[in-house]
């Protein structure tokens, strides 16, 4: 995952978030979960939420709206994570990782919707970055 990835992969999904109606703020992370490319949207606090969405899905190689699921009934686990992980976490769906050659090279994380459409802009952004990754090679 280099920049120039990140840039594009935040203009995909800023795009699908415009065809959406949502302004959204979008952050890509490289898999150690270090910002590239961060892109506020209309709230102040939106880079912190997508920052810390890609951040967790970086951590774990998995979407976020899984981890929220898999961890329902153990609330002091993502908990913890928040202190645990460099940069904070945010534990909310709308992150999701983004795998080259199956390997996690890094993560997106959306803000600026509800929890449910932030994952499906992170969502497809991140199939329109596998399949730009599948035509390169």
């Amino acid at each position: 995952m280099d920049v120039e990835q990140a840039m594009a992969l935040v203009a995909q999904a800023r795009a699908i978030g415009v065809e959406r109606g949502i302004n959204a703020t979008v952050a890509v992370h490289d898999d150690a979960g270090h910002p590239l490319v961060v892109v506020r949207g209309k709230r102040w606090h939106g880079p912190y939420m997508a920052m810390g969405k890609a951040r967790l899905a970086a951590a774990f190689a998995k979407p976020t709206k899984d981890l929220v699921d898999m961890w329902a009934e153990r609330p002091m686990f993502p908990t913890s994570l928040v202190e645990i992980i460099p940069g904070g976490v945010t534990v909310n769906p709308g992150g999701v990782p983004l795998f080259a050659d199956g390997v996690c090279v890094g993560a997106i994380g959306v803000g600026g919707g509800s929890p449910q459409i932030d994952h499906e802009i992170a969502t497809a952004a991140a199939e329109h970055f596998h399949q730009s990754e599948d035509a390169a090679t």
